[in-house]
């Protein structure tokens, strides 16, 4: 669930979520610079939104502080773990 469910909720966050994804072709952009093909997930912010800078636009909804993620690489920047790498040994 969404910490700021207020931004979430605005025509300005629909317009810029649809912009963002637009610009990746729909694919993850961290895998893209990997040289792999993942279909995007999550409009992720770059610059995390906090109470005190949720209400700035240059965090909130400027598109240079957005990127469409995986849902693999959304986790791994915010360090969660899922599925079975939770209960694997690394290799």
């Amino acid at each position: 669930m969404s910490r700021h469910p207020d931004i979430y909720a605005t025509p300005e966050w629909k317009e810029v979520r649809k912009f963002v994804i637009s610009k990746a072709n729909g694919l993850c952009e961290e895998c893209s610079k990997q040289g792999k093909i993942e279909a995007g997930k999550e409009v992720d912010h770059i610059i995390e939104l906090t109470d005190g800078n949720k209400h700035d636009w240059n965090i909130a909804y400027n598109p240079d502080n957005l990127q469409y993620l995986c849902a693999s690489c959304h986790n791994v920047k915010h360090g969660r773990c899922t599925g079975l790498h939770m209960f694997t040994d690394p290799v």
